[in-house]
């Protein structure tokens, strides 16, 4: 149990020239403890000490200064009590707040601590008491308040490097990390330890100029601290982050010169190796660093990440020593589930998802993979069972597709239907998706009039959706209801006359589909002006020009359209204009590219079949 540090609440009992009683730390083990080895402060639980209560509150109202020595117990001694009058008493309402306050941390009720504290602090300016508010305010990921908590603290007490430290962290964790480095270089100068690696890591979501000056900062303080670690690898992590890879990999080197067994330099420098495709040099010397330092988990992490890429298997080896050696650690877990599902490693993986699901650790992740798992072996209703227990977050959308499918798979479509509704309720804002979404998943497994009804209901609550006019265009295109289909196009273009999709569809549509080239070359022209190298566009173009009998031009438009965005709907109209103006070999060395890309592709199966050619 953390000692708690109560000088001011007991002091705080110098009320109308009374006498109060203190007890003397026996070791003030806080201070020690602010942060640890890698530069991060750690958390301290708000637990309130039986002893405190103790001294506080029983026969402490002594009016005489002579030191009295406190009962002994029969083995443990007891720390030394001392009566002394305080430099500076607390009135009553503060020593009430302040016992208040500890009274509900005891009862686990940080909300009434903090605000206690906090209201202390701001009216008394004392260190202390602004010291155990940041840190109350630091356990309960207050950041804002840590913050304000923090300046009373360092302005109270500017040269104590815990308030130091965490003014730093305070100022890094609001993003303010300019301040932040502020504050380390005054913990540097009083002879602290910096958090200048962790603030260079927080610089990846700056801004390009804001993180170039905070690299300035770092610059200009190397020419007076050469050799600190922790400045030198986070001045090569902002090197790294602004793509100065080789700058970069220089200031690791002279970090290594220095400190040549530094394992944060040692991680950079196979980043870097890593990003300038050089692995193996990484894998080499990371390898020979766990042979020194074997119960390093961030070296072995980023050896196990690396590997990754070239050896799933030791990859996977690496990463069942770190579950080991990080027990009660679920993100290293849910890795090594991973990459054992990647290996086909089924037993193992899916032993990793279920510890998980054990240990209450990345549930909604652990469950989505069982399902992906269970689907894969056509173990429809557990599979189901794990997606609906995928909660909003990375996996939820994959989960509902998959979800959706097995319903529309097994033609439940009730289930489907009721499914999409429930989402629907949880999610409201994301409801005309939803619908773009169930219909698309018909659509595919070609229930075509069931996605009509779909998209069309979608469409009763979302009126002047575009999207879903969209989509129910290309389901009417598939079903040759082309009155249908224009009608929703125009619609789109009546709601947003420049919509590059709608206008590019459209005019295709005409141009495939009917003799009205006319309104099709004003409708794609338009398009083109919009966007004259979109590759779909100009197969459109290309593929009127084609039906119009202007084969030259249309060999132009198409074989732009192919050069930029190669794919077998254009190589099957690039490959027919080539058929037909006798260039046959380079027709079905096209068409052969395409049915690489896409064998099954329905426009270019469709071109082979009519034209008669076997490839």
């Amino acid at each position: 149990m953390h000692y708690l540090t109560f000088t001011f609440i007991a002091r705080a009992f110098m009320m109308s020239g009374r006498a109060v009683c203190y007890a003397r730390p026996v070791q003030q083990s806080t201070r020690a403890s602010i942060y640890n080895r890698s530069r991060m402060i750690k958390h301290r639980p708000i637990i309130l000490s039986s002893m405190t209560l103790y001294w506080v509150l029983s026969g402490c109202s002594l009016q005489s200064t002579r030191t009295v020595a406190a009962p002994e117990p029969e083995q443990a001694p007891q720390p030394e009590i001392r009566i002394q009058t305080p430099a500076r008493p607390f009135p009553t309402e503060t020593l009430y707040s302040l016992l208040t306050a500890e009274i509900a941390g005891s009862r686990a009720q940080y909300d009434l601590a903090l605000s206690n504290y906090a209201q202390q602090a701001r009216e008394t300016r004392d260190p202390q008491i602004a010291e155990r508010a940041t840190l109350i305010a630091r356990y309960m990921n207050n950041h804002a308040t840590a913050l304000e908590m923090v300046k009373i603290w360092v302005d109270a007490a500017p040269h104590n490097e815990e308030a130091l430290a965490n003014a730093s962290m305070a100022y890094m964790q609001t993003g303010q990390l300019r301040d932040a480095f502020d504050f380390s270089r005054r913990l540097l100068d009083e002879g602290g330890e910096p958090l200048f690696q962790n603030i260079a890591a927080n610089a990846a979501s700056l801004g390009e100029d804001a993180r170039a000056a905070l690299l300035k900062d770092f610059v200009n303080l190397l020419q007076t601290h050469p050799e600190d670690e922790q400045l030198l690898v986070g001045t090569g992590i902002l090197l790294q982050q602004q793509g100065k890879y080789q700058e970069a990999m220089d200031i690791t080197h002279q970090a290594l010169k220095v400190h040549p067994r530094s394992i944060p330099a040692a991680i950079l420098e196979a980043n870097l190796l890593h990003q300038l495709k050089r692995d193996q040099e990484a894998l080499t010397k990371m390898a020979a660093l766990l042979e020194f330092y074997p119960d390093n988990t961030s070296l072995r992490q980023q050896y196990a990440r690396i590997l990754a890429h070239h050896n799933i298997e030791e990859a996977q080896a690496q990463f069942t020593i770190l579950t080991k050696q990080l027990s009660n650690n679920g993100d290293m877990l849910l890795a090594l589930g991973i990459i054992a599902l990647e290996r086909k490693d089924l037993e193992t993986a899916r032993g990793t998802f279920e510890q998980l699901l054990d240990r209450d650790m990345h549930i909604s992740t652990a469950h989505y993979y069982l399902g992906r798992m269970a689907e894969a072996r056509r173990d429809y209703p557990e599979a189901i069972i794990h997606y609906l227990q995928v909660e909003n977050g990375n996996d939820f959308l994959s989960a509902t597709i998959s979800l959706l499918n097995i319903f529309i798979r097994q033609e439940d479509f009730l289930s489907a239907q009721q499914h999409m509704n429930r989402v629907r309720l949880r999610f409201p804002d994301q409801s005309e998706a939803l619908y773009v979404l169930h219909g698309q998943a018909l659509i595919r497994h070609k229930h075509l009039a069931e996605a009509d009804s779909v998209l069309s209901e979608g469409l009763a609550t979302f009126t002047s959706s575009t999207r879903l006019l969209f989509a129910r265009a290309m389901l009417n295109n598939q079903r040759q209801q082309l009155a249908a289909a224009e009608r929703d196009l125009r619609s789109i273009l009546k709601l947003q006359p420049e919509n590059v999709e709608a206008l590019n569809s459209l005019g295709y549509i005409l141009a495939d589909r009917t003799q009205r080239f006319s309104e099709a070359r004003l409708l794609l022209e338009k398009a083109l002006q919009i966007r004259p190298d979109d590759a779909a566009i100009l197969d459109s173009m290309g593929w009127l020009h084609y039906r119009t009998g202007n084969y030259t031009e249309a060999l132009s438009y198409l074989r732009s359209a192919y050069t930029t965005a190669p794919n077998p709907e254009i190589a099957a109209h690039l490959g027919e204009t080539l058929w037909i103006l006798g260039d046959k070999e380079e027709a079905q060395r096209i068409w052969r590219e395409g049915s690489q890309l896409s064998p099954t592709d329905p426009t270019l199966l469709e071109t082979l079949n009519r034209l008669k050619v076997k490839l």
